[in-house]
């Protein structure tokens, strides 16, 4: 059995991960995380997230005292089962890196469609459309003066 963790969004979008299922896997920016975020640019994910720990029923996403939250599948969780061999969204913190964790064995991964990596959209994209808007509500308002 392995984890496979896909990167969806965040900066290392597009990555795969594969772990073994053999102990817990700690999710955050700290480097020391078996799944390290970009320290710098991930900064809705905490230092140290969450953690995907194996239990005697399966396994089991434990948000450990995130600033931001974990959510699963748009929802958000401070512990919640995962079952092995259905792909499962996690994000981390509102707008934070997305992942699509799956457990199975090596015909279940063969298996598991690729996952749909989001695009990413510039850092500029947001501040430049808010100038934008305040451009055009300042040319209206000298226009009606």
């Amino acid at each position: 059995m392995r984890v496979v963790i896909d990167h969806v969004a965040g900066t290392r979008r597009g990555q795969r991960q594969e772990i073994p299922a053999t102990a817990r896997i700690r999710f955050g920016r700290h480097p020391d995380c078996e799944v390290a975020f970009d320290a710098h640019r991930d900064i809705d994910a905490s230092s140290r997230h969450a953690e995907l720990r194996p239990v005697e029923a399966g396994w089991v996403l434990v948000d450990i005292g995130s600033s931001n939250g974990t959510y699963v599948e748009g929802r958000r969780v401070t512990e919640t089962p995962v079952s092995a061999a259905t792909p499962t969204g996690v994000e981390f913190g509102m707008g934070g890196p997305r992942v699509r964790l799956f457990i199975g064995d090596d015909a279940a991964i063969e298996a598991l469609a690729p996952a749909v990596i989001e695009l990413a959209r510039p850092a500029w994209l947001v501040p430049a459309i808010a100038a934008g808007a305040l451009l055009l509500l300042l040319v209206i308002l000298a226009a009606t003066c």
